[in-house]
């Protein structure tokens, strides 16, 4: 299952199961068309959302042994669903550079094309200013390695290689495709090398999807940054644990002033968007540079949006 789709449909659980005290876990999985089974993970994961702050008042209450035991749903603690939602403007500034990003990342989104229009047209002109830098891929080669995926097929890449001089060629058999530090990657098993092995999309120039059928070699190691030289380490606020879900890391650490966490960073660009995005959720940064250049960054942002947002 694509993780937007999972998104997608527990945003639109919130309000169904606030409004459905007690329903039965196979009618929320009849609903939303998936199982039962998934609908008892998106719980698991629910209750750990809510508002920023990550203590117990500011979360969801889900209670999972309800559902997982009785296959009845209580869901609580959402009212703030019902307020109208303002933005600081770096609040807004952090919002249009996500979904910009979701946008270069996976042009087909439709959603994320609408509620970016809409975020736009709020700001103003001054969202002109908020600039995402990814590299360039295709589109359309995305999507066919995408399809390829879930069609279980092997494909024959043709791609450029540092310090070689010409295309390479290989037969691999794609497993995901994932974004990390302004780069999408492939992982894939190489046939040729029997190993898996990562490939940058915008250096992949043909992709040929082959009738052969991909072996299950399970999941990819995770670890592929090992070899980045440059580490960031921060510590940020328990309501932004995520991070240490959604980008590699190599160091996860509970501390007194929160959670510390390490990156290896390929691009200091990655670096102060994800000091942007967190705000005030940063409350130490190894690296002054970096630092510095995300407040620089922060205070010229803030200067665009006097009155643009609540």
């Amino acid at each position: 299952m694509r993780a937007e789709e999972q998104v997608a449909r527990m945003l639109r659980m919130v309000p169904y199961l606030s409004a459905h005290q007690g329903v039965a876990v196979a009618e929320v999985a009849r609903v939303f068309g998936t199982t039962p089974a998934q609908v008892v993970r998106d719980l698991e994961v629910l209750q750990f959302c809510g508002l920023p702050g990550g203590y117990y008042d500011d979360l969801f209450d889900v209670d999972i042994e309800a559902a997982r035991e009785e296959g009845h749903v209580y869901f609580r603690n959402a009212e703030v669903l019902r307020r109208p939602l303002r933005l600081r403007p770096v609040e807004a500034a952090g919002l249009l550079a996500a979904l910009r990003l979701v946008v270069e990342v996976a042009g087909e989104s439709d959603a994320a094309r609408s509620a970016l229009a809409k975020l736009e047209a709020a700001v103003g002109r001054e969202g002109q200013r908020v600039q995402v830098a990814v590299a360039a891929t295709d589109p359309g080669r995305r999507s066919e390695l995408a399809a390829a995926i879930a069609a279980r097929r092997a494909v024959r890449l043709t791609y450029r290689t540092p310090g070689r001089t010409g295309p390479s060629e290989a037969v691999v058999e794609p497993a995901r495709l994932h974004f990390v530090a302004g780069f999408t990657y492939l992982d894939a098993w190489s046939r040729p090398r029997e190993a898996w092995r990562s490939f940058r999309l915008d250096r992949i120039e043909g992709v040929d999807v082959l009738d052969d059928k991909a072996d299950d070699r399970g999941e990819p190691p995770s670890a592929w940054f090992d070899d980045v030289a440059r580490r960031l380490t921060i510590t940020v606020a328990p309501s932004a644990r995520w991070i240490t879900e959604y980008f590699p890391t190599t160091s996860v650490q509970e501390s007194e002033d929160g959670i510390e966490v390490t990156f290896p960073v390929a691009s200091t660009q990655w670096a102060v968007s994800l000091l942007l995005r967190l705000g005030d959720q940063v409350r130490s940064v190894s690296d002054d540079a970096m630092s510095a250049a995300a407040r620089a960054t922060a205070v010229e942002a803030l200067a665009l949006y006097p009155d643009a947002v609540g």
